[in-house]
């Protein structure tokens, strides 16, 4: 034995150290850590079971047999080596525990309602109002015979009354309507179309008449608005009516 030891010391030392390096790179200090390598542990109890049974019958002789005595202590040797690179790692702390991923919880993207896009009613030029000229009916047609034709269709009626108009100025002179705030070229226009050229005509309006003017020139609640009626009186009192 001693024979043996002096001929495989460095191996021997050279297994434990092999052994202690490996099991200290192996070794792992988590405490949840679990060991799926059993059947390498049984593997090699047998294996070592095996070589112990042959050294102790003493199959092989002479050099063959110290060769493989000389295998079988190096192979221990290894073994005690693993535990004990273990132990050493073992002694620089206390075990940790890995740290737990915390889950990713995917949220569901929100969904953004566009905001209603709201547009400003544009307003209508002067130009382009048409001119609603008033209506007039006749006695016939208002006792139409139930068994008669209907009558073709014919634009509303403006709300209000209609005042005085004239077929033409005054002594052929009109007054500057467009003095009163308000009344554009296009307004004049129509005022005239509808008969109205003097300060004193608009400043007998009342407000039926008010309301059928604003609706036969197309735009509703300007006279009112802007106060044609006052205006007018004014100038009609400064003297700036026609004549």
């Amino acid at each position: 034995m001693i024979h043996l030891l002096t001929l495989g010391g460095p191996w021997f030392v050279g297994a434990l150290a092999l052994g202690a390096l490996i099991g200290f790179l192996t070794f792992t200090r988590a405490r949840d850590a679990t060991f799926g390598g059993g059947w390498i542990i049984a593997l090699g109890v047998l294996a070592l079971s095996v070589g112990a049974a042959i050294s102790y019958v003493e199959i092989l002789q002479g050099r063959d047999a110290a060769l493989f005595d000389i295998g079988y202590l190096a192979t221990l040797a290894y073994a005690a080596g693993l535990p004990l690179g273990g132990f050493i790692k073992s002694l620089g702390g206390e075990g940790e525990n890995r740290p737990t991923p915390a889950p990713i919880i995917v949220a569901p993207a929100p969904v953004i309602e566009p905001e209603p896009v709201i547009i400003p009613p544009q307003p209508v030029a002067e130009a382009e109002r048409p001119i609603a000229a008033p209506e007039t009916r006749t006695v016939a047609e208002t006792r139409r015979p139930p068994n008669a034709a209907p009558a073709p269709a014919r634009a509303k009626t403006p709300r209000g009354a209609k005042p005085e108009t004239l077929g033409a100025p005054r002594n052929g002179a009109p007054d500057d309507l467009s003095r009163i705030k308000g009344v554009g070229p296009k307004s004049l226009e129509k005022l005239n179309a509808l008969g109205v050229f003097h300060y004193d005509q608009i400043a007998e309006w009342d407000l039926e008449n008010a309301r059928w003017i604003g609706a036969a020139i197309g735009a509703p609640g300007r006279v009112e608005r802007d106060k044609w009626i006052q205006q007018a009186r004014a100038l009609a009192g400064a003297g700036g009516e026609g004549k």
